[in-house]
């Protein structure tokens, strides 16, 4: 399929051919958010943890003697049911929330993400984001925000690691500079408007070719 390129002033430059497998393939939405659930599970980490009654200090005394007070006999202020004592079936810091994502998986959710931005007209290919001899880099970065109607919120995926269009978005509000080679499913879904240099679609291409799709 044919996409347009833009230069920074987001002026069309031409017309190129995309990878269909790629960007104009089938949405398996389920597959995204099987991928979202897993992302995001693989962020969390275990760290809510409660003591048991082995963990809480004191209660090696008996509260009171066993018989003659009118009271339910207790052996130890330790116990879930006294104030200060352990917590019974509470969180440990032992939990594994990780969950696999195997590559044929991966390359599925890709394939749906690039193909759900190209339909719903979320994704601009540009040129380059070269901003050598500016003076204020920042400012150049508005000026490329602005040629594409300023979106709020905006990804910005580059061919390879730039120190130039790091610089430029920076100081910018959820403006989001990534490699190719860095980028995940999540990010792709979680931007309105993607920014995707010309130069990423090699990269785009060889990981699609070294990927098997039976």
């Amino acid at each position: 399929m044919k996409s347009v390129v833009y230069n920074k002033s987001g002026k069309e430059l031409e017309k190129i051919d995309i990878n269909d497998t790629v960007f104009n393939a089938p949405v398996n939405k389920k597959v995204l958010s099987q991928y979202v659930y897993s992302y995001l599970s693989n962020q969390r980490e275990s760290n809510a943890k409660t003591k048991d009654r082995s963990e809480v200090s004191g209660g090696g005394k008996k509260p009171f003697k066993q018989k003659g007070t009118g009271r339910a006999r207790a052996g130890s202020s330790r116990s879930p049911i006294w104030k200060g004592g352990g917590v019974t079936f509470g969180p440990t810091n032992e939990t594994n929330y990780k969950k696999k994502i195997t590559k044929k998986f991966r390359a599925a959710a890709f394939r749906s993400a690039f193909s759900y931005l190209v339909k719903k007209d979320m994704i601009k290919l540009v040129d380059e984001f070269s901003f050598k001899g500016d003076k204020s880099l920042t400012k150049m970065g508005l000026g490329v925000l602005k040629a594409f109607d300023a979106p709020k919120k905006v990804l910005i995926i580059t061919a390879s690691k730039n120190e130039e269009a790091l610089k430029a978005f920076s100081n910018i509000e959820k403006v989001y500079v990534q490699s190719i080679s860095k980028i995940n499913v999540y990010d792709l879904l979680n931007y309105p408007t993607v920014l995707l240099e010309k130069g990423a679609l090699e990269y785009i291409t060889k990981w699609e070719k070294n990927i098997s799709v039976k």
